[in-house]
């Protein structure tokens, strides 16, 4: 559904999410600068961005970056990590994606967040592998240098994210949300950014900590049914926060393994 400008951009647009790619475009090598507010809907009762934006960001920004290095393919997401420094923002927020490898079945980039309201202040750094795949029908019609620049949900009137995702606590260890369109990428799977924030969100729950601040995920299979329940068992503990692990299944599709995860969250 890339040919059509409206498939698949729900996500972008909630996030407020504009990406363009930098330097002078050549084969198997990309670099792609984004950036996006951070309004009340992507924040914590604290204040402090939500960890589950920043991993969405960094899979959306560092996804395009990926997908233009392995043109004529493209990607999907199989592995993200992201720590944060500091989740304390003034925004907007500034994201760079630079490809560090390619090979003939993946791609290595690397993802900074930083705090352009701030000085370039550092609040995460994170790595995403991507397979690459051969799509039907050729990869999305880019001309490059690509820019993606989409029209915001007005920030006054975003929901918060759980309402966004429409995320159910059912159980004190578990969530679930539907796989609505509006959630679906231009594949029509759910959308990783999605995927991620889920994770974040449900190991926030079972805990009660304050937030997450280390993430290790991987995708495994695309959501196409729903609904997605999250279940979370705790690993233990160390000095930083709560251990947990984060398993992701498509309840409407034989209870198929989505992703799962290794969190940190901090008391």
């Amino acid at each position: 559904m890339f040919a059509d400008p409206d498939a698949g951009r729900s996500v972008a647009r909630y996030l407020g999410l504009t990406m363009e790619e930098t330097g002078e475009p050549r084969p198997g090598a990309a670099a792609v600068h984004g950036t996006a507010p951070a309004p009340p809907a992507l924040r914590q009762a604290d204040g402090s961005v939500a960890m589950g934006a920043l991993l969405g960001l960094a899979d959306s920004v560092g996804g395009l970056c990926s997908g233009l290095a392995a043109l004529p393919g493209w990607v999907v997401s199989t592995n993200l990590m992201l720590r944060a420094v500091g989740l304390d923002a003034v925004g907007p927020l500034a994201l760079d994606a630079d490809v560090l490898r390619v090979g003939r079945n993946a791609v290595v980039a690397s993802v900074l967040i930083t705090d352009a309201g701030a000085r370039g202040k550092l609040l995460a750094d994170g790595r995403l592998t991507s397979s690459i795949l051969a799509p039907e029908g050729g990869p999305p019609p880019w001309d490059r240098p690509v820019r993606m620049a989409i029209t915001p949900i007005d920030p006054g009137a975003a929901p918060p994210l759980p309402e966004f995702l429409g995320v159910r606590y059912e159980r004190e260890d578990r969530v679930t949300m539907d796989v609505t369109d509006a959630l679906r990428n231009p594949w029509g799977i759910l959308h990783g950014a999605v995927t991620a924030a889920l994770v974040d969100l449900a190991a926030l729950h079972a805990t009660g900590g304050s937030a997450t601040t280390d993430v290790v995920m991987h995708f495994v299979s695309p959501a196409r049914v729903g609904p997605v329940a999250a279940t979370v068992t705790r690993i233990g503990s160390r000095p930083d926060g709560v251990l947990v692990r984060v398993e992701l299944r498509d309840q409407g599709r034989d209870d198929r393994l989505v992703a799962f995860a290794v969190a940190t969250v901090a008391p």
